[in-house]
């Protein structure tokens, strides 16, 4: 007998239209060929189907082209319904995903050099650079800027995702492990931690010199899309967390790793190739809906959030 799986439709406006439904259930109908389904309103903007998947790998790849191509309005996520609650860690990239800067083109402004730097960071998240070489060229370009007050700084400029507080607030209260694997730098992702209540924060370490100006080096393990998916089976491992129960939350290429190792992973307002190639994709204007995709309705989403 198959098993039961799940379709969260998640709008990216204020509800979802009703129209917008029918064409889901055309979807289910005409292009999965799925005979039977339940659904289950979550709320104005979330919808979950329920069917009987004999193929899932099939669907899904259905599902992303469609998703890609013909619906924009709204994300699809598919998934395995028994495995939606059992989720026991997560772990987080920081730049674009639980902030909405990228930290290196901050550090970057401070020299003027913001625009170099910027193109190569894009590049490089869109996989078209090596993560380590696009690291290494951008950290040469800061060389010379004073990091004697730049992280307190920058503290008070960083953006915190939105929903990203609640979110973090729910899943704490589900008993949920929580951490952050970044390719930015170590200062603010300890300040992110401190702010969400995280558990772990993990990114690289600029170099400085005697006076206080950053060397043009990092020092220690980079923090790339290896290591990211080392760091989410070593917390699993020491909590006893089976990786099938962990989430990986992500935009860049650097994140698809972490995401292959974890049980499920979200690309959030990703980069195209990255949208392709990830479990899930969610491109809504609130992290807090990622508890639709766990299956929590809006009543339970307040309750979580209180």
């Amino acid at each position: 007998m198959s098993d039961l799986y799940a379709l969260t439709v998640i709008a990216h406006g204020s509800e979802l239209p009703q129209e917008s439904l029918e064409e889901v259930k055309a979807l289910l109908s005409d292009k999965l060929a799925v005979e039977k389904y339940t659904s289950k309103v979550l709320s104005k903007r979330a919808v979950d189907f329920f069917f009987k998947a004999p193929n899932p790998a099939e669907i899904q790849k259905i599902l992303k082209d469609e998703l890609l191509t013909k619906f924009p309005q709204y994300d699809l996520v598919f998934q395995l319904e028994s495995s939606r609650k059992t989720k026991k860690l997560f772990i987080f990239d920081m730049d674009s995903t639980l902030i909405y800067q990228e930290v290196i083109e901050l550090i970057a402004a401070y020299a003027n050099i913001e625009d170099k730097v910027a193109e190569i960071t894009e590049r490089a998240m869109n996989g078209e650079l090596d993560f380590n070489e696009s690291l290494a060229e951008r950290v040469q370009l800061l060389k010379g800027i004073d990091a004697s007050s730049i992280w307190e700084e920058l503290k008070h400029k960083i953006e915190i995702t939105n929903g990203a507080k609640d979110l973090c607030t729910a899943l704490k209260k589900l008993d949920v492990v929580m951490g952050v694997c970044s390719g930015g730098f170590i200062p603010l992702a300890e300040h992110v931690k401190g702010q969400l209540g995280l558990d772990y924060a993990y990114a690289n370490v600029l170099g400085t010199d005697e006076n206080l100006e950053l060397d043009g080096t990092t020092i220690g393990p980079i923090v790339n899309g290896e290591k990211k998916a080392e760091l989410l089976l070593e917390i699993a491992k020491n909590h006893k967390i089976d990786p099938k129960d962990a989430v990986a939350v992500g935009d860049g290429a650097n994140d698809l790793k972490m995401m292959s190792v974890a049980g499920f992973g979200i690309a959030w307002n990703a980069k195209p190739k990255v949208q392709k190639l990830a479990p899930s994709c969610l491109n809504t204007k609130s992290l807090l809906d990622v508890l639709y995709i766990l299956g929590y309705n809006e009543e339970e989403i307040t309750k979580l959030t209180s």
